[in-house]
C-alpha cells in the first residue's frame, strides 16, 4: 500500500513538473501567431514571415524588419498609438483586407469662395424628416450659409444648424457659402437625418465632399510608414498617416481619409493600378517630392478626390544655387540671376548671390489634376538666366560679364543646383617661365619670359607676380604688377626684366594672382604657377655674381699711370732731339733773338708740360 502511494506521489510529480515546463513554453510565446494580430499595445517586432487573418484589432507598435514579410489578409481597427513601420528591406502586403484608424479625422473643411457641398442622404426617410447640419464642438459656423435646390439660403449659427421638411425628399446637394465680410473657417463634423423613428448619421467624409479637405486636426490618424516595401490589393486603408519612402505598389486598393500619401526621396515610387486616394488634409491627393516616381492618373485608372484637390502634386524643399564666387564686387553683387516661368504662376524673381549662394524658395513643381477620366499635368520649366558674373579679372566697364545672357534649366530633384558647369568662364595656366640667360650681374638685370594660356570660353584681365623661387618673397620685377588681357583661348607671353641684388643661385616663381572673390579657385584656374625653366620642363636657377670695386680701382690707376710714363718718354725723346742740334743752331738762335722771335722749343716744352 505504502509502495503504491509512494509511485502515484511519483506520478503526480512527473505530471506537475511537465505541466509548469509546458506553461512556461506557453508563456514565451508571442501574442501573436500565424494568424492574429498582436493586441496588447506594445512592441511587435516582425522578423519571419507571417499572415494575419484572425481578430479584429491590430493594437501594436509594429515594425517588419528586413528579411520578412508581413501579410494581412482581414479587416483590423487600429486605435490610438498603434501603428506600421516598415524598414528597408521588410515587405508589408494587405491582400484582401483593410486597415481603419478607431480615432482618425471624419469632419471636414470647407474652401472659402469656392462653390462647396456635402450630400444629405435624405431618401432614408419615408415621410417628414428634420436635417441637422452639425460642427465639431466648440465649432461656430457664424459666417456662413446653406442653401439646396432654389431655396433661398440660410444663415448658419452655433454648432448645429436644423433644417425641417414637411415630405419626403430624394438625396440631394447641400451648399455652402461664405458670407461676404466674413473670413472664418467652416468645419461639418456629420450630417443627421431623423425622421421621428430614428436618427441616421453620416461622417462628414462620407457625405461625397465637394471642395473639401479632412480637418485633421479633429482625430488622430495611425502611422503608416514604408521604408521598404509594400503591395495592396483589393484592400482599403482609411485615416491612416502615411509616409513613403521606400516602393509601394497597389491594385483597386482604396485609401481613404489618408492623404495626402508622401511619397519623397531617392528611390521612392508609388505606382497604382485602379483604385483611389479621396479626402486630403491637403489640396492634393499625393504629395511627392523632386525624386519620387509616381504613376497615377487617368491612364492607370486611379480616381480622386476631384474639384479643386488635385490629384498629385510634387512640392520641393528651398534650393540653392550655388557659384565659388563671393557677394562683393564694386557697384553691387558679383553674381546676379534672373529665375523664369517658375512656380504654377510661371512668373520671374531676382536673386543674387551671397558668399556663393542664392536662395530660390519652397514650391509646386507639378500638378496633375484629373476630372473623372480626364487628367491634365502642369511641370515647371523654370529657367536661370546670368545677368551678372563678374571677378577682378572682368570688372573693367569695357568688358562684358561672363555668361551674358545664358539660360541654365532649373532642376527638381536636387536640393543645391551646382550651376558654374554650364557656365562660360576663363580658365587660367601659368605654362612657363623662361630665364635665356644663366648669370645676372647682382644690381642689374635680365629678361624672363612667362607664358600664359586662358583654355576657358570668356576673357579675363590678369596680373601676374614673381617670387624668389621657393620664398614668399616677392621678386624685383619690371613691371611689379605684369598686367595680360587673355581672350578665350588665347596664350600670350609676357616679357619682363628680374633685377636682383646680392650673389648666389636663385631661380623664380611666377603665379596669376587670385581675385579675392573666389571662394574656390580651382576651376578659374588650372595651373596657377610656373618655375624657372630654360628651354625646357627641367628648372633652373640664375648665377648671381657680384662686381669687385677694388680692382676695378687698381684699373684705373693702371690705366692713368700707364698714360703718364708715355707722355713722359714723348718728353725725353724731344730733350735729346734738341741737344744733337744745338751747336749748329747757336748762331742761327741769337740772330733769331736779335730778330726778336721766341724760343721755338721752349714753347714745345711749355705745350708738352701744358699736356
Amino acid at each position: 500500500m505504502t509502495s503504491m502511494r509512494y509511485q502515484a506521489i511519483m506520478r503526480t510529480g512527473r505530471a506537475l513538473a511537465l505541466l509548469l515546463a509546458t506553461s512556461m513554453l506557453i508563456c514565451m510565446i508571442p501574442m501573436s501567431n500565424a494568424g492574429s494580430a498582436p493586441t496588447n499595445g506594445g512592441i511587435y517586432n516582425v522578423s519571419t514571415d507571417e499572415t494575419w487573418n484572425m481578430g479584429s484589432e491590430l493594437d501594436a507598435i509594429v515594425t517588419v524588419e528586413a528579411g520578412a514579410t508581413l501579410t494581412i489578409a482581414t479587416d483590423y481597427t487600429l486605435p490610438a498609438g498603434a501603428s506600421i513601420t516598415v524598414e528597408q528591406g521588410g515587405t508589408l502586403r494587405v491582400e484582401e483586407g483593410s486597415l481603419t484608424g478607431a480615432d482618425f479625422a471624419q469632419a471636414v473643411r470647407m474652401i472659402p469662395n469656392e462653390p462647396t457641398s456635402l450630400l444629405a442622404h435624405s431618401s432614408v426617410a419615408s415621410g417628414a424628416f428634420s436635417l441637422r447640419i452639425v460642427a465639431p464642438s466648440g465649432n461656430n459656423m457664424s459666417g456662413w450659409s446653406v442653401s439646396w435646390d432654389d431655396i433661398p439660403a440660410q444663415d448658419m449659427t452655433g454648432d448645429e444648424h436644423v433644417i425641417n421638411f414637411s415630405s419626403p425628399k430624394a438625396d440631394f446637394r447641400l451648399d455652402f457659402a461664405l458670407n461676404p465680410g466674413s473670413f472664418t473657417d467652416l468645419v461639418i463634423d456629420h450630417l443627421e437625418i431623423d425622421d421621428g423613428g430614428s436618427v441616421t448619421s453620416t461622417p462628414a467624409y462620407l457625405a461625397d465632399p465637394f471642395n473639401c479637405f479632412i480637418a485633421a486636426e479633429q482625430g488622430s490618424s495611425f502611422p503608416l510608414t514604408i521604408d521598404g516595401s509594400a503591395h495592396f490589393e483589393n484592400s482599403a486603408i482609411t485615416g491612416a498617416d502615411v509616409m513613403i519612402t521606400g516602393a509601394v505598389t497597389t491594385t483597386n486598393a482604396d485609401f481613404m481619409a489618408s492623404g495626402p500619401l508622401n511619397v519623397r526621396g531617392e528611390g521612392s515610387s508609388l505606382m497604382m493600378t485602379g483604385g483611389t486616394v479621396k479626402m486630403s488634409a491637403a489640396d492634393h491627393d499625393v504629395n511627392g517630392d523632386g525624386l519620387a516616381s509616381l504613376g497615377l492618373g487617368n491612364a492607370f485608372g486611379v480616381e480622386g478626390t476631384g474639384g479643386l484637390i488635385d490629384l498629385w502634386e510634387r512640392n520641393i524643399e528651398q534650393q540653392e544655387i550655388h557659384i565659388p564666387i563671393g557677394s562683393t564686387c564694386t557697384g553691387g553683387y558679383c553674381v546676379e540671376y534672373a529665375i523664369h516661368n517658375i512656380g504654377p504662376g510661371e512668373g520671374t524673381i531676382e536673386r543674387f548671390n551671397v558668399e556663393g549662394v542664392a536662395l530660390v524658395p519652397a514650391r509646386t513643381v507639378e500638378i496633375g489634376t484629373c476630372d473623372g477620366a480626364n487628367c491634365t499635368v502642369w511641370s515647371e520649366g523654370a529657367t536661370i538666366e546670368v545677368t551678372n558674373f563678374r571677378t577682378a579679372w572682368n570688372l573693367d566697364s569695357n568688358m562684358n560679364s561672363w555668361s551674358r545672357a545664358t539660360f541654365v534649366p532649373l532642376p527638381w530633384d536636387v536640393s543645391t543646383f551646382e550651376i558654374l558647369p554650364y557656365l562660360d568662364h576663363p580658365v587660367i595656366s601659368v605654362d612657363s617661365v623662361n630665364i635665356p640667360d644663366e648669370t645676372g650681374s647682382a644690381g642689374s638685370s635680365i629678361p624672363v619670359e612667362v607664358t600664359v594660356t586662358n583654355s576657358g570660353t570668356e576673357g579675363a584681365a590678369i596680373f601676374m607676380r614673381c617670387n624668389i623661387a621657393g620664398t614668399d618673397s616677392y621678386a624685383d620685377m619690371t613691371p611689379v604688377y605684369s598686367a595680360m588681357l587673355l581672350d578665350a583661348g588665347e596664350t600670350e607671353t609676357l616679357d619682363a626684366n628680374w633685377t636682383y641684388h646680392t650673389e648666389g643661385e636663385v631661380g623664380l616663381d611666377c603665379y596669376v594672382e587670385e581675385p579675392f572673390q573666389f571662394m574656390d579657385a580651382t576651376p578659374f584656374i588650372s595651373k596657377g604657377a610656373a618655375n624657372s625653366t630654360r628651354g625646357g620642363s627641367e628648372i633652373v636657377t640664375v648665377a648671381w655674381e657680384s662686381t669687385n670695386e677694388e680692382s676695378g680701382s687698381i684699373i684705373i690707376m693702371l690705366v692713368a699711370l700707364g698714360l703718364s710714363v708715355i707722355i713722359g718718354l714723348g718728353v725725353a725723346i724731344r730733350f735729346a732731339a734738341v741737344d744733337t742740334q744745338s751747336d749748329g743752331r747757336e748762331i742761327q738762335h741769337e740772330v733769331d733773338e736779335e730778330d726778336g722771335r721766341g724760343d721755338r722749343f721752349a714753347e714745345m716744352l711749355d705745350e708738352d708740360g701744358e699736356s
